[in-house]
This record gives structure tokens, sequence and C-alpha cells, in this order.
């Protein structure tokens, strides 16, 4: 099933034995676009200013009691790496707390489990979105430390990054759809109300040409009317908020490939 992963912002986390907090953010992998933790609001029982659970120890998502399990302890909270809020996780940060928990590293190639669940962690996607670099960020890239800065990023980071189609600008991010199964980054909700009055469009992963991380500009591979005449996404009353039949139609209108085949 997909959701919107501003749907979840505020469900309980609760462990194994007790409740850890609050989700209060998401951050992703910014290559291969797959959710990779939660971000933990924790009020005021921990002094960490940010706390990260991976997806690999999410073990169930209730959304009739807005509570999300995981397979965590309060202790191991307690005890774990500690990160600034608002600043950027470098890996070596990042793999600091991997190895605290022993979550597998999704930079690895190859991981063992006995879980029937698939996992960010073992998730493999082909990199998308090395495709088109923009030059400004290709210097900066090579100027960089490679421990500097991870390649995570928030869902509040890019919540209203401008979206452009090939010919013009038409919109911007409003939300993001994940794959409850195995955490993939299905779809990017578009907001086209200031350019194609009262509309919201679906645009996946694969129709995106490259993203400007320091620009805040999403640049897709579709033309304005394309766009246009996609059927409109229309969020249902019920809990499936896309239904096959939805997708179906919207891969059909761009003649591609449909992932679930």
């Amino acid at each position: 099933m997909l959701r919107k992963l501003h749907d979840l912002k505020g469900f309980t986390v609760q462990g194994k034995k007790e409740k850890l907090g609050e989700i209060d953010d998401f951050y992703f992998d910014q290559d291969h676009l797959v959710l990779r933790y939660l971000v933990l609001d924790t009020g005021s029982w921990l002094k960490h200013e940010t706390n990260l659970i991976s997806t690999h120890s999410v073990l169930e998502i209730n959304f009739d009691q807005k509570m999300v399990k995981v397979d965590i302890e309060k202790s191991q909270l307690e005890d774990s790496p500690s990160l600034a809020k608002n600043k950027p996780i470098s890996q070596l940060e990042e793999k600091r707390i991997v190895e605290y928990f022993d979550w597998p590293g999704y930079w690895s190639e190859h991981h063992a489990s006995d879980s029937e669940f698939i996992h960010a962690g073992l998730q493999q996607r082909k990199k998308l979105l090395d495709i088109k670099a923009l030059d400004a960020e290709k210097a900066a890239e090579k100027n960089a430390a490679a421990e500097k800065q991870s390649n995570l990023r928030s869902l509040e980071e890019v919540t209203g990054y401008k979206i452009h189609a090939q010919d013009e600008k038409f919109g911007h991010l409003e939300d993001i759809f994940v794959d409850e199964e195995n955490w993939l980054i299905r779809y990017f909700l578009i907001d086209t109300k200031d350019h194609i009055p009262g509309k919201s469009v679906l645009i996946a992963p694969e129709w995106i040409d490259s993203i400007s991380w320091q620009g805040a500009e999403i640049f897709v591979d579709k033309d304005k009317k394309e766009i246009e005449n996609a059927p409109e996404y229309e969020q249902p009353a019920d809990q499936k908020l896309i239904s096959r039949g939805y997708e179906d139609l919207l891969y059909d209108h761009y003649n591609h490939h449909k992932y679930w085949l």
C-alpha cells in the first residue's frame, strides 16, 4: 500500500516495552530515493536533539491507532550516539548509529536477514539521480570531503521544491508517497494550482531528469502538456490512498512500464 509521509507525522512510535516518542520527520537516500529513517521526537525524556530509527526496525504500522511499532528499547536510545538538530548528518555519524544498533548498511551490496519483511536496508534500487548533475553542484561535490555530508535528505527539507517540466515551471512538491512493503519512494505529489488550476498530479522518480539540491528544484522529463493531460490525483476517503486502477491510468498515459508487472 502506498502512503503519504505527511500522514505519518505525529504517529506514536512504540518500542518493545514503552512509548519512545512521535514521528517528527523522515530521511531518504537522495541517490536511490528509498526511505531510510524515521526522525523521532522524544519530548523531554531524552537529551539527544535528533534521533533516527531505521526503517529496518519498523515492525508494524497501525493506522487505526496512529502507531508505528519498532524493535527498539528505550535504553538503547538513551545510550545511542547523539546527533545535533538541524545539521547535516555526516556519513561517519550515520555509520556510527547503524553500527550501534546493528542495522544493515544500505550502502552495502548484500545483507543477511531472517525477517519476513523487505526492509530499506535490504532494498536494492538502481541509482536514479546521477543522470545529470548541474555543473556547479558537480564542482561542489568534487571539492567536498567524502565524510562531510551524507546523501540523506529530509521530507521537510524537500517539501516546497519547485517543479520544472521540460518547457516550463509547473508547481511545487507537496508530499511523498512511499511503498509500505519496501520503503521505496513511488511518487512525488505535485501541487500545480498556480499553473494548472485546481489539479494535483503524481510524478514517479523514474520520470525525473535531475534534482538540484542546492537550488531546491526538481526537473521532470515531461512537457507541461503531458502533465496537464495526466489523470488528476484526488485523495479517496478510505485508507487506500492510491488505487491500482489509478496507477494503471497514470502509467498508460505516460506509456511507461508498470513497476508491479
